[in-house]
């Protein structure tokens, strides 16, 4: 995702950047695959840096943490980060710094966002992604997709750890 900074006359601007499959590879276990991008970008500009906020859609073809079946999942995030030359000056401070930077070689002023996005959609993973929040997962016993339809397994409903407990006498 290529942000191209010769563009704009005159700051703050905004630009929207479209990538579509393949622009993004998965990056996390429950992503099976990711379907396309949108990057909203606001720039300033003060000096030779460039003020980047942007807010990030991405849209992927996910893995329900229950009941294993693919759904289409939409990550939502924000993240802001600054643009500016790959000198030593700037690199030196970028290491001080508590800043996302993205450096462009030279002058020209071209610069590949794909990982800030990808971190952005890294961050708005849910830690246990679901297909539907009423998703009922997979059966322990038979391995049937309980949305789908029911089994017919009987279900115990004591912890096989406390089975030790059942010898006790009561009194």
């Amino acid at each position: 995702m290529i942000l191209d900074l010769r563009e704009f006359d005159e700051f703050p601007a905004r630009k929207t950047i479209e990538a579509g499959p393949g622009a993004l590879k998965p990056f996390a276990d429950t992503i099976i695959s990711v379907d396309g991008a949108c990057v909203s970008v606001d720039i300033q500009k003060a000096g030779e840096e460039f003020y980047c906020q942007a807010e990030v859609t991405v849209t992927a073809t996910g893995e329900c943490a229950r009941c294993l079946t693919q759904y289409q999942a939409e990550l939502v995030g924000k993240t802001n980060f600054i643009i500016c030359s790959d000198t030593g000056e700037t690199r030196q401070r970028a290491l001080e710094d508590n800043e996302e930077y993205v450096f462009f070689k030279g002058t020209d002023l071209r610069v590949d966002i794909t990982e800030p996005v990808r971190q952005t959609a890294i961050l708005s993973l849910s830690l246990k992604p679901l297909c539907d929040e009423d998703c009922r997962g997979l059966c322990a016993q038979c391995g049937q997709n309980l949305n789908e339809r029911s089994c017919d397994c009987v279900k115990e409903s004591t912890d096989p750890r406390w089975e030790g407990l059942r010898d006790l006498p009561s009194e």
